[in-house]
């Protein structure tokens, strides 16, 4: 009977595990009255770290309060969430006294339990620079894309699509703000649906070292429609001091344009003219 209940209680633990994994965070709100104001506070509640979700709840009170600071202490504090990801949360504060606001945005990343930044998922440099500025400082991340204000205080009323950006995307982060859709050969043949500002990856076993390399091409839809934005290459840890080691490619895609596209990925040496040893091809329908 023993037995039974432990691998009963092994069971459930596994069962509580898959329940919560992956799942958006739950915000509660914890109304706080003083003599002449009125707060919302948001709380998070069932993160997996409890010591990172203390931190994350006290950088919110201590948002809230600045906020309420702003106005004089009078009037009311407000929240939204504008983004909810099972380790990411983004909330945007409003403090109103009469005809005096505040806005404030925070942004908070429950695996360190600290504010995240656009330089968490997008590289700077002069692209990003032409798109949003020398001084994109004042950052709200939202379900689809990011909003900035002119200055601290003041409303994020610049909206910019996470689309504009995937090019600048960090490939081994996007996939925690954004929808990847993953795929590996036994896509041959098939339909792929995605949206606009969606991105896509293979992931393919490889082996550089004999030359041979995965190579895509693109036809239908709008020029540029579909555009690589990285790759990477993976061997086992178990091999990792071994050269010639075969390993995994992961390519990463996005879907800028709506269309219906053919991808074709052929496994070869680019500079023979043979056929691939062998060929991937799938239809995307972005929408």
């Amino acid at each position: 009977m023993k037995k039974i209940a432990g691998v009963l209680l092994a069971a459930s633990l596994l069962f509580c595990q898959s329940v919560f994994a992956d799942q958006p965070t739950t915000v509660l709100t914890e109304l706080k009255e003083a003599k002449q104001i009125v707060m919302e506070m948001p709380f998070i509640d069932g993160a997996n770290n409890e010591v990172l979700q203390r931190s994350a709840n006290s950088l919110l009170r201590n948002a809230v309060e600045d906020a309420a600071d702003k106005v004089g202490k009078q009037g009311n504090v407000t929240y939204e969430v504008t983004l909810n990801r099972p380790s990411l949360v983004s909330v945007l504060l409003k403090a109103v006294n009469r005809g005096r606001s505040y806005y404030r945005a925070v942004n908070i990343d429950l695996t360190t339990g600290r504010e995240f930044t656009l330089d968490d998922f997008f590289f700077g440099g002069e692209e990003r620079e032409k798109l949003l500025g020398k001084n994109a400082d004042n950052i709200l991340f939202t379900e689809n894309g990011i909003a900035l204000a002119e200055k601290k205080g003041a409303a994020y009323d610049r909206t910019f699509s996470y689309q504009n950006l995937l090019p600048l995307s960090r490939i081994g982060d996007i996939g925690r703000l954004m929808s990847v859709w993953k795929l590996t050969e036994n896509c041959d043949g098939k339909i792929l649906t995605i949206k606009q500002g969606d991105m896509f990856a293979f992931k393919l076993a490889a082996n550089p070292s004999t030359g041979f390399q995965w190579v895509n091409t693109v036809t239908g839809g709008p020029a540029n429609g579909i555009v690589k934005t990285g790759s990477s290459f993976v061997i086992p840890n178990s091999q990792k001091e071994q050269v010639g080691t075969p390993g995994t490619e992961f390519q990463f895609f996005a879907a800028k344009e709506p269309g219906t596209y053919q991808m074709k990925l052929s496994y070869q040496r680019p500079w023979e003219k043979a056929n691939g040893t062998r060929e991937c091809n799938i239809k995307i329908i972005v929408k």
